[in-house]
C-alpha cells in the first residue's frame, strides 16, 4: 500500500472513530438522563457544607448555585431532557428552610418559546441535587435552543444559569 493510500485509510479511520464517539456521547447522555427521576436528593450533609463553604464567615442564610447540567445536549423533536441544578445552603439555624422562586425559560433565536415559574422551591441546608425534566414539542423547529433557569432566594441576588441544546432530526441509534 502506498503512502497516500495509507494516509487516506488512517484519515478515514480517525473520521469514522470521531463519528462513533460523538454518537456514543449522545447515547451516554440519553442513558444518564433516563436513569434520573424528578425531585431532589441530598448530596452533602449540612455539617460538611458548613465547613466547606466557611459558613461561619458568611452572612446567613447563604445560598450558592454550584452547577446546572442539561442532558442530553441533542434532542429530537418530541424528546425529553433532564436538567440538574445543584445548590448549597448555609442556614441561620440548623433546620432553616428558605422558599425561593425559580423561573425557567426555553429560548429559540433569542425569543422565549416556553416558560414556567415555581414560587416556592424549598432550599434546605446542605448540598442538594434537584432534577427536573421538559419535553420538546414534536413540531418544534430544528436548531439551537437555550434553557435559562433563574433562582431567586429571599433577600439575595438572583442567580441565573444557561445551557444550550440542539433540536435535530439527525440521531445515531436512538430517538429520544
Amino acid at each position: 500500500m502506498g503512502k497516500l493510500a495509507r494516509r487516506f485509510v488512517i484519515a478515514s479511520l480517525v473520521l469514522g472513530g470521531n463519528v462513533v464517539l460523538s454518537g456514543c456521547a449522545v447515547i451516554y447522555q440519553q442513558a444518564v438522563a433516563a436513569s434520573r427521576q424528578p425531585g431532589e436528593h441530598i448530596r452533602t450533609t449540612p455539617d460538611k457544607v458548613w465547613t466547606e463553604l466557611k459558613c461561619r464567615e458568611r452572612e446567613l442564610p447563604f445560598v450558592a448555585v454550584e452547577s446546572m447540567e442539561l442532558l442530553p445536549e441533542m434532542l429530537k423533536p418530541g424528546g425529553r431532557a433532564n436538567y440538574r441544578l445543584v445548590y448549597a445552603m448555609c442556614p441561620r439555624t440548623p433546620s432553616q428552610v428558605l422558599k425561593a422562586r425559580v423561573v425557567r425559560r426555553i429560548l429559540f433565536k433569542g425569543d422565549s418559546v416556553a416558560s414556567n415559574v415555581n414560587e416556592s422551591l424549598e432550599l434546605k441546608p446542605g448540598r442538594w441535587v434537584v432534577d427536573s425534566f421538559f419535553t420538546m414539542p414534536k413540531d418544534a423547529p430544528l436548531g439551537v435552543y437555550s434553557l435559562e433557569v433563574t433562582l431567586e432566594p429571599p433577600n439575595q441576588p438572583a442567580v441565573q444559569r444557561v445551557r444550550s441544546f440542539v433540536l435535530s432530526d439527525e440521531f445515531y441509534l436512538t430517538g429520544q
